[in-house]
């Protein structure tokens, strides 16, 4: 961004500056650092991408092959004929809880020879995918109950499976508030004004006819300088071309800061435009710079690796060395657990191993199947 863009409000060096261009001041730092840090984040998420499908997805689909060999070995030990009546219900329980886990893994999920030891294991008559549907519309039920007395909207289960439904009901209930901001603010008008209030409304409405008309002269100011059809010289024509494209795409979405940073930038010598604004008309602009940060702040939340479906999200971070740094470390644990359950694979060819395993196995959700120092 352009040294240019600081506001005085005259041309006398070293002067005070006001409250409302101070504000300014830091509107347009933070508004510069969210567009770097959404640049970054674009780019870290695509890098994250890429190093997940060539380094994370082979490491994870290895360790989880190991783990599948480990749950059918359990499965087909010809010790198992040896348990006692409590182990082999232990054992079972253990395979129900080992194959579930691999039936929810992106890479085991439709293995039918999973899916029937899961099945006969679970006792039920039901199959994997039945019994996940089940715990997928209670999950469902829950969230629209929560939407509808949270938000006050009238979300179905049907309508999470419906993407276009769901913004319907979205979309209407967005109407409905603002409808009712409409109608309270007609409320509002209706009330009979001071004439400090009447004053202040007169005030701001000419702050934002300046600030909408000073716009416009930037925008002819530099259409002026930089329309393509006065230039002699093609690749200059094409350079005004693109230079032209990011003027109106600024003008028509009434990006105020963005006029003022192609002014100020490609236009580095003229004096700055609003040296002569008051803190009236400063005001009304910065909440326009404020509009625009809580819009950007939205956007970067939005081109997060957590909330833009990036499978890799939970190896994020926003310094890249400490991103590489989990996928490294992600990358290691799953070649240590390989090396683990190949060491533990020819442990359990011994019986009594084999039933020390049932008995020390603690039935719950954890990848981490022994103590480090169990097998020392």
């Amino acid at each position: 961004m352009s040294k240019h863009l600081q506001i005085v409000t005259g041309k006398q060096p070293g002067k005070t500056l006001s409250k409302e261009q101070k504000r300014f001041n830091s509107l347009v730092k933070k508004i510069k650092t969210l567009r770097t840090q959404i640049e970054k984040t674009k780019e870290l998420d695509l890098e994250l991408r890429r190093l997940g499908d060539e380094r994370v997805t082979p490491a994870e689909k290895t360790a989880v092959d190991a783990c599948r060999d480990w749950t059918m070995a359990l499965n087909n030990s010809l010790f198992r004929a040896k348990l006692g009546k409590k182990q082999a219900e232990k054992l079972e329980l253990i395979l129900l809880e080992e194959i579930g886990r691999l039936l929810k893994t992106r890479f085991y999920q439709d293995d039918i020879e999973l899916q029937e030891l899961y099945a006969r294991y679970e006792g039920s008559g039901r199959s994997f995918a039945e019994i996940q549907d089940d715990e997928d519309q209670e999950t469902k039920a829950m969230a629209a109950q929560m939407m509808n007395e949270m938000f006050g909207m009238d979300v179905e289960m049907d309508d999470l499976d419906n993407p276009e439904s769901m913004q319907e009901k979205i979309k209407a209930k967005q109407a409905e508030f603002e409808a009712a901001e409409r109608e309270r603010a007609e409320k509002r008008a209706k009330k009979i004004k001071t004439d400090s209030q009447r004053a202040a409304e007169e005030k701001r409405l000419a702050a934002e006819t300046a600030v909408k008309k000073t716009a416009k002269q930037i925008y002819v100011d530099l259409v002026r300088h930089f329309h393509p059809d006065r230039e002699q010289d093609e690749q200059l024509r094409d350079e005004k071309t693109e230079v032209m494209k990011q003027i109106t795409a600024a003008y028509e979405a009434d990006d105020h800061l963005r006029l003022l940073e192609l002014q100020m930038t490609l236009l580095s010598g003229r004096d700055n435009v609003f040296a002569d604004f008051n803190n009236t008309q400063l005001n009304y602009f910065n909440k326009t710079l404020q509009q625009q940060a809580a819009e950007l702040e939205e956007e970067l939340y939005l081109a997060s690796p957590e909330v833009n479906g990036n499978i890799y999200a939970m190896l994020y971070a926003p310094d890249r060395r400490w991103m590489l740094a989990n996928v490294e470390k992600h990358v290691r644990v799953q070649q240590k657990l390989v090396k683990d359950i190949r060491h533990n694979l020819k442990a359990i060819q011994q019986e009594k191993i084999y039933k020390a395993v049932i008995r020390e196995y603690e039935l719950e959700e954890d990848l981490d199947f022994f103590p480090d120092d169990f097998w020392r």
